[in-house]
This record gives C-alpha cells, structure tokens and sequence, in this order.
C-alpha cells in the first residue's frame, strides 16, 4: 500500500509543478501516515481539513492547504 501511494503523490506533484517546498513535506507526511494526496470524500484519503469544492467534493491535499492558508489570512 505505502508504495502505492508514494506513486500516486508522485502522479498527483506531477500535475502540481508550482508546489512549494513546505507544500511537498507536508504532503510527504501526510502520504507517510497512510492518506492519498487526492480527495475522496468516500474514503478515509480526504485531506486532513475536510476542505471542499463549490460541489461539496473534497480537495486533493495542497489546494485544500492553500484554501486553509488564504482563510488564515484573511481572518488577520
């Protein structure tokens, strides 16, 4: 299972070139704890904050941790 889903965060970086640095480890700890980095709101893979799209589907992990920063910011 750990190699697939290393696999798949590969895939998944792949389609996010612009991810930071900080994006990507806590993306590698999240896939390290066993979670996919896409969204499934019908599978234990959601992203840790239960952010969703506009339609109510979950977020894969670094959009739904930018959505969770840009809210911080505002807030301040």
């Amino acid at each position: 299972m750990k190699r697939y889903l290393i696999n798949e965060m590969k895939c998944y970086l792949a389609l996010v070139p612009d991810a930071s640095e900080e994006e990507i480890s806590d993306l590698k700890e999240w896939v390290a704890a066993g979670s996919s980095p896409y969204a499934n709101p019908c599978s234990p893979y959601a992203n840790p904050w239960y952010i969703a799209d506009e339609r109510g589907t979950e977020l894969p992990f670094i959009e739904a941790r930018r959505v969770i920063f840009i809210l911080a910011e505002e807030m301040d």
